[in-house]
C-alpha cells in the first residue's frame, strides 16, 4: 500500500496506490493521515478507487481520521466500490461519512462545503445551518455509534494466554460479524466488527472508546441464522481492539462455537 497526496484548489488529496487497506497496512495508514491533520490539513479527499477490499482494521483506520479531525474539516470518501460501501451499510458508517462517486465530484462538494463554511463565519451573514454529517462522532450519531467516553485505554496485558482456539471471522464466512455492545451499567450501546472469536470470547475493533472491567451484553449474527446474545466483560485493549471473555456462556452458543472452532484447522500461532 502507497499512499500518494497531491493539493488540489487548496483541497488535500490522499490516493491510496494499493487494492488491500487491511490489518497489514492500517497502522501505517492511520499513522500517515494522522501526520497530515497535525500538519493543518482538515480538508481532506481519501480517494479509494484503487482499493478494491477493506477489512475491519482498515475501515477502523478510516474511522480514526475522522474522529481526528474531529469537525475541523471536511472529510469526502471518494471511489468507494461495492465492496467497502456494504461494509459501511453493515456498520452503519455509511450516513456518517461523506462521499462522492469520483474525485472531481469530491473536490466539488467539498469547495462549496468551504464557501458555505466561510459565508457563515462572516458578521454581516447569518450563519448557515451546521451539517451534522461533518461533526463527527457527537450526539447526531446513531444510538448504536455513539462514542463512550472513559479513561485513556490500559494497553493489553503482557501476561494473557489464549485457553480456547480461536477463529476468524474470515474463516467463517466472507461478511464481517458485527454484534451491538450495551454497557450493563449504564446502557451505552456501540457497534463493533468481530476479528476473531472463541468459546472463551471474542475479540471486536470498534471506534468507541471502552474501558477494560465493564461488562457488557453482546448480540449479534454468525452466518444467514444462528443468533446470540451473551454477557462479556472486558479483559483488555489496544489500538481499539478489546478482548471480551464471556460470562456463563449459553449452551446453545457453546454448542455452536464447538462445533464452529472444531471445524476449522487453524495455522500455526492463531
Amino acid at each position: 500500500m502507497k499512499i500518494n497526496t497531491e493539493i488540489i484548489q487548496k483541497i488535500f488529496i490522499v490516493t491510496c496506490e494499493g487494492t488491500r487497506l487491511d490489518a497489514a497496512y492500517a497502522k501505517k495508514f492511520f499513522n500517515s493521515m494522522q501526520s497530515f491533520i497535525k500538519k493543518g490539513h482538515m480538508d481532506i479527499v481519501l480517494d479509494l478507487s484503487s482499493v478494491e477490499f477493506v477489512d475491519s482494521t482498515g475501515l477502523g483506520a478510516i474511522v480514526l481520521c475522522l474522529k481526528e479531525i474531529d469537525g475541523r474539516g471536511q472529510f469526502v470518501l471518494c471511489g468507494v466500490n461495492e465492496m467497502v460501501l456494504s461494509l459501511l451499510k453493515m456498520t452503519h458508517l455509511d450516513s456518517i461519512f461523506t462521499q462522492a462517486e469520483t474525485r472531481k465530484e469530491a473536490i466539488k462538494r467539498l469547495t462549496l462545503e468551504k464557501k458555505k463554511k466561510a459565508v457563515a463565519q462572516t458578521p454581516a451573514v447569518k450563519p448557515a445551518p451546521p451539517l451534522p454529517q461533518k461533526k463527527g462522532f457527537d450526539e447526531s450519531l446513531l444510538a448504536s455509534l455513539t462514542m463512550e467516553d472513559g479513561d485513556a485505554v490500559p494497553k493489553a496485558d503482557p501476561k494473557e494466554r489464549r485457553k480456547y482456539r480461536r477463529i476468524s471471522n474470515r474463516q467463517i464466512l466472507n461478511d464481517d460479524i458485527i454484534v451491538h455492545c450495551t454497557n450493563t451499567a449504564d446502557g451505552r450501546r456501540t457497534t463493533a466488527v468481530v476479528i476473531n472469536i472463541s468459546l472463551g470470547g471474542l475479540l471486536p475493533v470498534s471506534p468507541s472508546k471502552l474501558t477494560v472491567g465493564h461488562e457488557f451484553i453482546i448480540s449479534g449474527r454468525i452466518g444467514p441464522s444462528f443468533k446470540f446474545r451473551e454477557r462479556a466483560v472486558i479483559r483488555n485493549s489496544r489500538d481499539r481492539q478489546y478482548g471480551l471473555e464471556f460470562i456463563n456462556l449459553s449452551e446453545k452458543t457453546r454448542s455452536f462455537l464447538q462445533q464452529l472452532t472444531g471445524s476449522v484447522v487453524l495455522s500455526g500461532g492463531r
